[in-house]
């Protein structure tokens, strides 16, 4: 049995490609979603999986009440109402009240998502998000008796309600991780010192390689490309001024942007007060196809990836390794787990985080050596190709979800 956060969602298609790879490995399997997006983009890997996937009911207050009264009878419904409980200093809110009838990722549905599962009788369940989705799942785990794993995608580090990290480690059958790096990160948020591999798995991210063979032509028009959510993290307000850096140097590039968010109105200022404008285009949410066509267009793909304000950082962008699986160099930094697959000259260029001028060195070394471009982006092919095929990748978790 397979939980996911929400579905449509702009930034979560590496999740939806996974879970399609298990549900084709295991046909017989299911997965529940747990809130909708309508809004949100749908892209192709989500129309697939919305075919294969289970809404998480929502019903009214009436009927919640019902339901939580009938598990509050049993001694695991008592247990998980005060485990819960006790994470918001007693507060019921969250349990019973509006939020958790608005939110499927609530922890009060965890008794919707049991009443959902128990006729399905889960022999494990696994949840994507370590966040709230974990705190559904692994209440409905234990209102059913049933074993339960956690995908996380370096979502444990930040606060919110009901956090309980420590509770879901330890109950957890394994907590996957998606970097080597994520390994430490998440032993010093426990304040351990060591965690053990097969508790704490490192499995990559994979791609469906058979449409990413393509290969970029790399005209070296001085075209950047990048996609991602406009959120502080992908460090994409400080690629303006080295665009003005650039343009200093004689060298003319051309910015296509992208997605949208929050960082939007920064990067659009920043642009503004370099003088850069006219250099940049701003695309919108695109969906993965029109993306890929964007790659094959470019002469670098650039992500200069930065640690948030509020502590929040990427994995490994799953953009950084669409890019390098055709072919086009990429431009970021040794954040998080991207030097796993970014090794400077080697397979990428990489700057220093929230460095204009850095990032612009590396974007001119990039779009104006040809041979190093080509050599870097070739080897990146070949290496992303060799590890991150997922099939191979959802392999290795459903070896560990059957072991």
């Amino acid at each position: 049995m397979l939980v996911v956060p929400v579905l449509p969602d702009t930034s979560h298609t590496f999740v939806y490609r996974e879970a399609l790879a298990l549900l084709a490995a295991r046909p017989s399997w299911r997965c529940v979603v747990l809130a909708s997006q309508p809004s949100a983009p749908r892209h192709r890997e989500a129309e697939a999986l919305a075919k294969n996937a289970v809404f998480l009911p929502r019903s009214g207050v009436a009927s919640r009440l019902f339901r939580v009264a009938k598990w509050l009878l049993t001694s695991r419904g008592r247990e998980l109402f005060a485990l819960y409980r006790a994470a918001e200093n007693g507060s019921c809110a969250a349990l019973l009240g509006k939020r958790a009838l608005a939110d499927g990722r609530e922890p009060g549905n965890a008794f919707e998502l049991a009443e959902l599962l128990r006729p399905m009788r889960p022999r494990h369940i696994h949840v994507y998000s370590s966040t709230h989705p974990t705190n559904v799942a692994m209440g409905a785990a234990h209102l059913l008796g049933a074993p339960f794993s956690i995908s996380s995608y370096v979502d444990f580090e930040f606060d919110y309600s009901h956090k309980l990290l420590a509770e879901k480690f330890a109950r957890a059958t394994f907590f996957r991780v998606v970097t080597r790096h994520c390994v430490g990160a998440l032993a010093a948020e426990l304040g351990v010192a060591n965690l053990d591999a097969a508790r704490v798995p490192a499995i990559y991210l994979g791609l469906d390689l058979d449409r990413w063979r393509d290969r970029a032509a790399m005209r070296g028009e001085g075209r950047i490309f990048s996609a991602a959510r406009l959120v502080e993290k992908k460090g994409l307000r400080f690629v303006p001024e080295a665009l003005r850096i650039l343009r200093s140097r004689g060298v003319e590039a051309r910015w296509r942007v992208a997605g949208d968010g929050p960082e939007r109105t920064a990067i659009e200022a920043a642009a503004r007060n370099a003088g850069v404008l006219d250099a940049i285009v701003f695309l919108g949410s695109l969906d993965s196809e029109s993306v890929r066509r964007e790659l094959l267009a470019a002469d670098v793909a650039a992500l200069p990836c930065v640690l948030a304000s509020d502590g929040e950082r990427d994995g490994i962008p799953i953009f950084l390794n669409e890019a390098m699986a055709l072919g086009v160099p990429v431009v970021t930094t040794p954040i998080s787990g991207i030097p796993e697959m970014v090794r400077d000259r080697e397979t990428g260029f990489l700057c220093a985080p929230s460095d204009s001028s850095s990032l612009a060195d590396a974007l001119m070394l990039a779009l104006r050596d040809r041979g190093a471009a080509l050599a870097v982006a070739a080897a990146a092919r070949d290496f992303v190709h060799a590890t991150l095929d997922v099939r191979a990748t959802s392999a290795q978790l459903l070896a560990r979800i059957e072991a």
